[in-house]
């Protein structure tokens, strides 16, 4: 019973160190990530042309502006960086607004005597693998502090705060970059709810303006004397 025991655990270091192997070399090098390549899951009959303008970009209010995260070897320790290729706070405030639009919002061109402001401040974006015997999860973070305002005296402010996970074996780069388009895509859809919930709950408030045609109407021709 022993020298099968024996024999398992051998089989089982053996098996972890081909598993494992590919990590440390891979985690000696920075993980670029980019705005999100995936799509966003929205409902277009949530905007109903309502006007909501964005203040570009978001605010960076994070822990650590340094770096979108860190790479771990196989024992957990931190060494190397993620990278973000653009500032999270500018495609996170980007991606909201192509959410919004794509959700029925107006957020270009649209006029409204009381339209929704809003200001963001991304108060994380940080990405970091879970590592186990058999896995390596890619996990970002992602935490939004938003602030509503109008014309009227309306004010409401709301956190935001979710995680994205990409269950894998090897910490590929492409790993790292679902991670953060979950975490981003994610975040987004929340906020897009919130401020078509709030609007709902203010209807007068980013209604968007009517617009009022003219009716011309000819003289009639007089006849010449």
């Amino acid at each position: 019973m022993n020298r099968t025991r024996r024999a398992v655990a051998r089989v089982t270091r053996r098996l972890r160190f081909l598993v494992l192997a590919p990590l440390w070399g891979c985690a000696l090098n920075n993980v670029h990530v980019g705005p999100p390549t995936t799509p966003l899951t929205t409902d277009a009959s949530l905007g109903r042309g309502r006007v909501v303008l964005i203040e570009m970009p978001f605010k960076d209010d994070r822990p650590d502006r340094t770096r979108c995260g860190m790479v771990k070897n196989g024992y957990g320790m931190d060494t190397a960086n993620v990278v973000c290729v653009v500032p999270p706070k500018e495609f996170v405030a980007e991606q909201l607004v192509r959410g919004l639009s794509a959700a029925g919002f107006s957020v270009i061109e649209g006029q409204s005597a009381d339209p929704l402001r809003i200001e963001g401040t991304l108060v994380q974006f940080f990405l970091e693998p879970k590592v186990d015997a058999l896995t390596f999860t890619p996990e970002a973070d992602v935490g939004v502090h938003l602030v509503a305002t109008s014309a009227s005296g309306l004010r409401a402010e709301r956190d935001f705060y979710v995680k994205g996970e990409e269950l894998s074996v090897i910490g590929w780069e492409s790993n790292f970059q679902h991670a953060s388009d979950k975490g981003t895509n994610t975040i987004v859809e929340a906020m897009i709810v919130a401020i078509a919930e709030l609007c709902d709950h203010y209807p007068a408030v980013a209604l968007p303006r009517t617009r009022t045609s003219l009716a011309v109407t000819a003289r009639p021709a007089e006849g010449l004397r």
